[in-house]
């Protein structure tokens, strides 16, 4: 088992308000599009998107649909792969530190034999880590 841990992230917004824009999936039509302008981000295709699911078509990866599985309101939103290359888990973790600055951190787990871990492992944490800057940059 392999945990890949962002960095905590700043975000102006209220904890609800983030809680609320990350916990609806159907949202991601709209932060697709506002992420287009983003380098990492523009490659990315998003569809299939519900209130509870969100596939990703990713360049040279494939196809990743993440499903929500758990909600703790204002503060956990736990992710699982329906369809990927690997199992994997996610959590979107917020804590407010004041009123309009609320903190952000991701969380991957993965199983991973050792071979794939040492292959891929620096992808998945830096994959982690530019998802976080993403959730941080969307307009809340």
């Amino acid at each position: 088992m392999a945990d890949y841990i962002s960095g905590i992230k700043t975000i102006r917004a209220t904890q609800a308000q983030v809680y609320n824009k990350l916990s609806d999936l159907s949202g991601m039509a709209t932060i697709g599009e506002a992420l287009k302008h983003h380098p990492e981000a523009s490659k990315i295709a998003i569809e299939g998107i519900d209130a509870d699911n969100c596939a990703f078509i990713i360049p040279g990866a494939g196809r990743l649909q993440l499903r929500i599985v758990e909600r703790e309101p204002n503060k956990t939103i736990k992710l699982e792969a329906v369809e990927a290359p690997i199992a994997l888990t996610m959590w979107i973790q917020l804590v407010a530190a004041d009123t309009y600055d609320t903190r952000l951190r991701l969380t991957l787990r993965t199983e991973l034999n050792f071979i794939m871990k040492k292959m891929i492992g620096g992808k998945l944490q830096e994959g982690v880590e530019k998802l976080a800057d993403m959730m941080a940059m969307i307009p809340y």
